[in-house]
């Protein structure tokens, strides 16, 4: 029996095969969280702090809903949780559940792998390459809404590959297949609860069902239950945004209108999926897109090749940020894996390949780490960069920080609330009452709010904020950072400069005065719908 047809058939699911392959991944997945924790202490000894859509967040948060204007629920319900349970304090306690989501995703691979019929060896070297992938290590790093796409997503690949199993077993109902239906329609809504970027997936996984052989899915009567499922579990979300016209379309709208983001162009997009997922791995992913869309050993699974064919083009046509594929990857790390069997059939030869493979991949993440993750100072981090002549990709238009902006929005959030607040605590106590700490970017007002809770709660118009509105505040006395002093003395009877932020690390728009104004044109409630920022 030769190899190709032995991944073609459905694996027996021995005790011992079972116990190997998770057993197996649980290791791993116990790996990556280990030097997940080890990675957060090593950034916060560096002088790193909670990153700007982390505070965020944990603001979001604080004022549950079932939508936000640049996110759905889970992630600020899962920071909040996180808040509670660990507070601040320590990057490593605070991020637990982005390291186990980290963890998770790894495990993952290496099940789905498994599940292709890769070999152990293989295995390993499908969450090695995951778990070192320089993408997946900076968003593993903080809590994003990209934390958990990897997860969601490859749960409802693996669902439809068990489905595929047993159709192909002859097996189309009973309770296994309901089983797998349930589990695809809660992880698919619960990954839209998490980002709207999943649509797009699974509108590319429904596309290359209907075009491939596995299209008798589709025929399930428990199909329409897991569909079902998914619409159940984002209803919440899509009553909130209609309920508010649409806000999350209107963001996505402003950024493709105003330029915010760097374009490249798709040969560009391209190369920039190889570097960010390593380059020495390239390989490994590439043809686990290959094995299934030309193996016969893949045919099972061919639609999964072919939802990427769709979803690659997709994105570069979207003008999407490269991490935006990032959770598509496990899934193919794990095809690379049954591809390797394939390729070097000789036990001895995987064996022996598998860990100087691996060992070469790691000897080049360990040089690049330092422009991975901020495990160093910000100048020692400029002097390696230097040292090794590479620049910090640019994700967004604009004058940029010399730092990676990953790393500057790290910074100095804490000093930042300081000076806003200590600007505050300046006033006269009769100006004091009636004062508010007024900021062009969420960032920074929610550094106020989550580092200085003894000052009145700082608003702005920025993204979900502009939503909290102004509160009781007439705009008398205002605190302000972020806009220009020509602009200010157009809206304001005086101006005074209180401080400056001078770090030269920070992203421009974060360095500049602190602003005491006094007596707004006009009442704040009435020109707030003129400070709605949304981009």
């Amino acid at each position: 029996m030769t190899i190709e047809t032995r991944i073609a058939e459905p694996q027996e699911l021995t005790a011992a095969s079972v116990k190997g392959a998770v057993w197996l991944a649980i290791g791993f997945g116990l790996l990556k969280y280990a030097l997940s924790t080890l990675g957060q202490v090593a950034i916060q000894h560096a002088g790193y702090g909670i990153f700007r859509d982390e505070l965020y967040f944990i603001v979001c948060g604080r004022h549950p809903a079932w939508g936000y204007v640049d996110q759905p629920p889970f992630i600020p319900l899962v920071v909040r949780t996180s808040e509670l349970l660990f507070g601040l304090q320590s990057l490593a306690l605070f991020r637990t559940f982005a390291s186990l989501a980290g963890a998770a995703e790894v495990a993952l691979t290496g099940l789905l792998a498994w599940r292709m019929g890769a070999s152990h060896w293989a295995q390993a070297l499908a969450m090695t390459g995951i778990l070192l992938a320089p993408m997946v290590m900076g968003v593993d790093a903080t809590f994003s809404t990209s934390s958990y796409e990897p997860v969601f997503w490859m749960m409802v690949a693996l669902a439809l590959m068990e489905l595929a199993r047993l159709a192909g077993g002859g097996v189309r109902s009973g309770r296994a297949v309901a089983w797998w239906w349930a589990l695809l329609g809660v992880t698919a809504g619960l990954g839209l609860e998490n980002k709207w970027n999943e649509f797009f997936f699974l509108a590319c996984v429904l596309v290359a069902l209907l075009v491939t052989k596995q299209r008798k899915l589709l025929a399930s009567k428990w199909f329409p239950i897991g569909f079902a499922l998914i619409v159940l579990l984002i209803l919440p979300n899509l009553l909130w945004e209609a309920h508010r016209h649409w806000p999350t379309l209107e963001l996505l709208h402003n950024d493709q209108v105003n330029g915010k983001n760097v374009h490249v162009g798709p040969l560009q997009f391209v190369l920039n999926q190889m570097l960010v997922f390593g380059p020495l791995m390239a390989p490994l992913w590439i043809g686990g897109i290959l094995w299934l869309l030309f193996s016969r050993a893949a045919k099972m699974f061919r639609f999964l090749g072919v939802a990427y064919v769709l979803y690659l083009p997709l994105m570069i046509l979207l003008h999407a940020k490269g991490y935006y594929l990032a959770a598509v990857y496990p899934l193919y790390f794990a095809a690379g894996a049954a591809a390797w069997d394939l390729l070097f059939r000789k036990a001895w030869l995987r064996r022996g390949l598998t860990p100087v493979y691996v060992a070469m991949h790691v000897l080049v993440i360990a040089i690049l780490l330092p422009v991975i993750l901020p495990v160093l100072t910000p100048a020692k981090i400029l002097a390696y960069q230097q040292r090794l002549h590479l620049e910090p990709p640019k994700m967004e238009n604009g004058a940029t920080a010399p730092l990676p902006q990953y790393y500057a929005d790290m910074l100095d959030w804490r000093h930042k609330a300081d000076l806003l607040a200590d600007a505050w605590q300046s006033l006269p106590e009769a100006e004091r009452a009636q004062a508010v700490i007024y900021a062009e970017n969420y960032g920074d007002a929610s550094a106020v709010n989550v580092y200085r809770p003894d000052v009145p709660e700082a608003i702005s118009g920025h993204q979900n904020y502009f939503f909290w509105g102004p509160r009781a505040y007439t705009g008398k006395v205002m605190i302000v950072f972020g806009d220009s002093r020509k602009d200010l003395e157009s809206r304001f009877d005086s101006v005074e400069e209180f401080a400056r932020d001078t770090n030269p690390y920070l992203e421009p728009y974060e360095r500049g005065p602190v602003f005491i104004c006094r007596g707004l044109h006009g009442n704040l409630e009435t020109l707030w719908p003129k400070v709605k920022f949304w981009y």
